[in-house]
């Protein structure tokens, strides 16, 4: 499985608080009225160097929150409490851009990056 199906997975058990949770893109019918939340990839990395070939894969994921227009969420809490439990899964989180509002949907967005490493095993 995906870096990003194993995260919108994790995601999707445990976050409660959103109407809807999507892997790779927010369908053009989702009305702005509507909290959801967006994963996707972002990059990768490869390290750990040894015997001529890298040995773990830094995973890159990137995690937007869409916030209903009419939201009564307190934003900080909800966003921390993610971080909190992504970071109890094993991932590291390596950016948090700042809130911003959507200029079509007039939404505010959080964008948050997150790193899952993935240690490759000898076959």
């Amino acid at each position: 499985m995906t870096a990003v199906m194993d995260t919108f997975n994790l995601i999707k058990e445990h976050v409660t608080w959103v109407d809807g949770i999507y892997p790779k893109l927010i369908p053009e019918e989702t009305p702005a009225n509507q909290t959801s939340l967006l994963v996707r990839d972002a990059y990768s990395s490869l390290g750990s160097y040894g015997g001529d070939t890298f040995n773990t894969v830094a995973q890159n994921i990137v995690i937007q929150i869409y916030y209903s227009v009419d939201s009564d969420l307190d934003y900080d809490d909800v966003e921390i409490e993610l971080m909190k439990f992504l970071t109890a899964n094993g991932y590291t989180i390596t950016d948090i851009k700042g809130r911003q509002t959507d200029p079509d949907t007039e939404q505010d967005y959080q964008t948050i990056q997150v790193t899952r490493n993935k240690v490759i095993k000898e076959k």
